[in-house]
Protein backbone atom coordinates (compact mmCIF):
# COMPACT_ATOMS: atom_id res chain seq x y z
CA UNK A 1 0.00 0.00 0.00
CA UNK A 2 0.89 3.32 -0.83
CA UNK A 3 0.04 6.00 1.27
CA UNK A 4 -1.39 9.71 0.09
CA UNK A 5 1.51 11.99 1.78
CA UNK A 6 0.54 15.73 2.14
CA UNK A 7 2.38 18.91 3.73
CA UNK A 8 0.69 22.11 4.75
CA UNK A 9 4.14 23.92 4.91
CA UNK A 10 7.31 22.58 3.49
CA UNK A 11 8.85 20.03 1.57
CA UNK A 12 9.35 16.20 2.15
CA UNK A 13 12.13 14.43 2.10
CA UNK A 14 12.60 10.77 0.29
CA UNK A 15 13.62 9.37 3.28
CA UNK A 16 10.79 10.88 5.20
CA UNK A 17 8.20 9.54 2.77
CA UNK A 18 10.20 6.09 2.73
CA UNK A 19 9.33 6.18 6.76
CA UNK A 20 5.87 7.39 6.25
CA UNK A 21 5.47 4.17 4.00
CA UNK A 22 7.11 1.95 6.32
CA UNK A 23 4.42 2.84 8.93
CA UNK A 24 1.47 2.45 6.94
CA UNK A 25 2.46 -0.82 6.15
CA UNK A 26 2.28 -1.85 9.73
CA UNK A 27 -1.47 -0.91 10.12
CA UNK A 28 -1.99 -3.51 7.77
CA UNK A 29 -1.22 -6.28 10.21
CA UNK A 30 -4.03 -4.47 12.45
CA UNK A 31 -6.57 -3.72 9.66
CA UNK A 32 -7.88 -6.20 6.94
CA UNK A 33 -8.42 -4.86 3.22
CA UNK A 34 -7.32 -1.59 3.75
CA UNK A 35 -8.47 0.92 0.90
CA UNK A 36 -6.50 4.11 1.62
CA UNK A 37 -4.08 5.62 3.76
CA UNK A 38 -3.43 9.01 4.14
CA UNK A 39 -0.83 11.21 6.20
CA UNK A 40 -1.09 15.21 6.49
CA UNK A 41 2.31 16.67 7.83
CA UNK A 42 1.55 20.28 9.37
CA UNK A 43 4.96 22.25 10.27
CA UNK A 44 3.98 24.31 13.62
CA UNK A 45 6.03 27.21 15.12
CA UNK A 46 6.33 24.77 17.90
CA UNK A 47 6.37 21.18 16.73
CA UNK A 48 5.15 19.28 14.22
CA UNK A 49 1.84 17.81 14.13
CA UNK A 50 0.90 14.68 12.06
CA UNK A 51 -2.76 13.49 10.71
CA UNK A 52 -3.24 9.90 9.51
CA UNK A 53 -6.69 9.22 8.20
CA UNK A 54 -7.13 5.25 7.58
CA UNK A 55 -10.21 4.28 5.38
CA UNK A 56 -11.39 0.83 5.37
CA UNK A 57 -14.26 -0.81 3.71
CA UNK A 58 -16.80 0.21 6.22
CA UNK A 59 -14.98 2.33 8.93
CA UNK A 60 -12.33 5.41 9.23
CA UNK A 61 -10.14 6.20 11.46
CA UNK A 62 -8.63 9.31 12.06
CA UNK A 63 -5.48 10.29 14.89
CA UNK A 64 -3.53 13.11 14.88
CA UNK A 65 -0.70 13.81 17.19
CA UNK A 66 1.86 16.78 17.85
CA UNK A 67 5.08 17.08 19.16
CA UNK A 68 8.65 18.16 18.76
CA UNK A 69 9.49 16.49 15.34
CA UNK A 70 7.62 14.68 12.79
CA UNK A 71 9.34 11.48 13.58
CA UNK A 72 7.99 11.22 17.35
CA UNK A 73 4.42 12.88 16.09
CA UNK A 74 4.03 9.99 13.67
CA UNK A 75 4.73 7.38 16.17
CA UNK A 76 2.23 8.89 18.45
CA UNK A 77 -0.65 8.99 15.46
CA UNK A 78 0.41 5.46 14.62
CA UNK A 79 -0.25 4.54 18.27
CA UNK A 80 -3.42 6.39 18.63
CA UNK A 81 -5.23 4.49 15.17
CA UNK A 82 -3.53 1.22 16.17
CA UNK A 83 -5.78 1.53 19.55
CA UNK A 84 -8.60 2.27 17.33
Amino acid sequence: MQPRIGARYGKITEDTKKHIAQSCRKLEQYFDGILNCEVVLDKKKHGDKVEIIVKLPQHTFTASASADNLYKALADAESKVEVQ
